[in-house]
């Protein structure tokens, strides 16, 4: 068990003598018990209550009951601490209202310090608070300071529009006078806008000096191509790089600048060392990689060029589709007077005219009457737009106009991106032959 020495008033004992005569007897009685008794004694517990000398004790720990604190009127006990309750100001009107910054408990009520006004739930010197400068929340802008409840710019500075505080000789936004703001990179000088050393004024602002800016390269204005750097004043590309358009390529690979500026690799093609290199089996011609099982141009190998009457397939010149081969010459037997619906079939007399492999008197349904062949000069490649006009090998006829084409290359139906873009963007099938892919600069028929 515990002994407290503390209120021996609580058991009747109020004289002070007495009441510290048995304190000291108590004490020295336990002390010695504590001596003989080993681990079993109990401990001597002093707690916060007025000691033996009057005094207040020590705390009597955990577990143990310290009781009411004996307060003077008019303080009351406050958890354990003796408070005015009209003069605290930690517990102001009551146990735990404490005031706030600045405030003062006051009769029990928590009001502003002498010099200070209540503003809001603070207090605030009106005189010199930011915030409330003259008056509450009168807020003084940014760089003003409070100086008798005026917001002012300290000198140098002058208020500008807008509530800024400028320094008329430094501040870049206001250089020499309100709003007047110095181009960018420039710095304010003594009221002046000015580049700093090393950096050169070219009209929006200051460069990084025209030994390297790559805007403003050796002379203002003078620009540097995309990738390129400024190097003391001359625009270089990296490595063995070239302008181009205004950019820097790499004419070694570049398919769209190969070997040379605008040298463009077209249908599938590579640029390899500067050339243009075709995936097999296709073939390259210049820039562009053709199909020598289909190019009129180029129909078995290149420059093997086909007739204007035929057209390639599997690497051979053939008759165009619609023509028939009649003694080594492509005739249209639905149209040739001479050849009207089979070979050797001549038409005569009143019947001097073929029309749809028949001979006729008269050319019909909108055909045009060339040397006695029935034909639409829309369609004809070998009267396109009018008699006896004959399209080139790599033509065809649209519109009665004949128009180029090139084999869509990688493609088996459209559209045909890969090859079909440019001038020769429009994607068609080839005239009589629809598993042929062809891209035609203009119309498809």
């Amino acid at each position: 068990m515990s002994w407290n020495i503390g209120r021996l008033e609580m058991i009747g004992i109020t004289d002070t003598t007495t009441r510290g005569a048995i304190g000291f007897a108590l004490i020295a009685l336990l002390l010695t018990l504590g001596a003989c008794g080993g681990d079993d004694t109990p401990p001597v517990v002093l707690d916060g209550s007025t000691g033996i000398d009057g005094s207040t004790g020590m705390d009597a720990g955990p577990g143990v009951d310290s009781g009411p604190v004996d307060c003077v009127a008019p303080q009351v006990d406050c958890g354990g601490v003796c408070a005015d309750l009209t003069g605290d100001n930690a517990h102001c009107g009551g146990c735990g209202m404490a005031c706030g910054a600045g405030q003062a408990c006051t009769s029990s009520v928590c009001a502003c310090e002498t010099g200070l006004v209540t503003c809001g739930f603070i207090c605030a010197d009106l005189s010199t608070d930011l915030a409330h400068c003259g008056d509450c929340g009168n807020d003084c802008n940014t760089g003003e300071t409070c100086i008798s409840g005026v917001c002012t710019c300290p000198a140098p500075a002058m208020g500008c529009p807008g509530g800024d505080c400028a320094d008329l000789t430094s501040d870049v936004n206001h250089c020499g006078a309100c709003d007047n703001a110095c181009d960018p990179g420039a710095v304010c000088n003594s009221g002046t806008c000015e580049c700093p050393a090393g950096t050169t004024d070219c009209g929006g602002g200051c460069t990084t000096g025209l030994d390297a800016d790559p805007l403003n390269c050796g002379t203002c204005g003078n620009s540097c191509a995309m990738g390129a750097t400024c190097n003391m004043g001359v625009c270089e590309c990296p490595g063995s790089q070239i302008v181009c358009d205004g950019t820097c390529v790499d004419v070694s690979s570049d398919p769209m600048n190969c070997g040379g500026c605008g040298d463009r690799c077209f249908s599938l093609a590579t640029c390899v060392s500067g050339l243009c290199n075709c995936p097999p089996p296709l073939v390259a011609d210049g820039p562009r990689c053709t199909d020598v099982t289909r190019d009129p141009d180029n129909c078995g190998g290149i420059d093997m060029q086909c007739n204007d009457d035929e057209y390639c397939v599997d690497s051979a010149c053939v008759c165009r589709p619609g023509l028939t081969d009649v003694g080594g010459t492509c005739v249209d037997l639905m149209s040739d007077p001479d050849n009207c619906g089979t070979a050797g079939t001549a038409c005569s007399g009143g019947t001097a005219r073929c029309a749809e492999g028949v001979c006729v008197a008269d050319c019909g349904g909108g055909l045009d009457n060339c040397m006695g062949a029935c034909v639409d000069t829309e369609t004809d490649p070998l009267n396109c737009g009018g008699c006896g006009d004959t399209c080139g090998r790599d033509e065809i006829c649209a519109g009665g106009g004949c128009r180029e084409f090139r084999p869509g290359v990688g493609c088996t139906m459209c559209p045909c991106s890969a090859s079909c873009f440019g001038d020769f963007g429009d994607c068609c099938t080839y005239p009589g032959a629809m598993a042929d892919i062809i891209c035609v600069d203009g119309d498809c028929p």
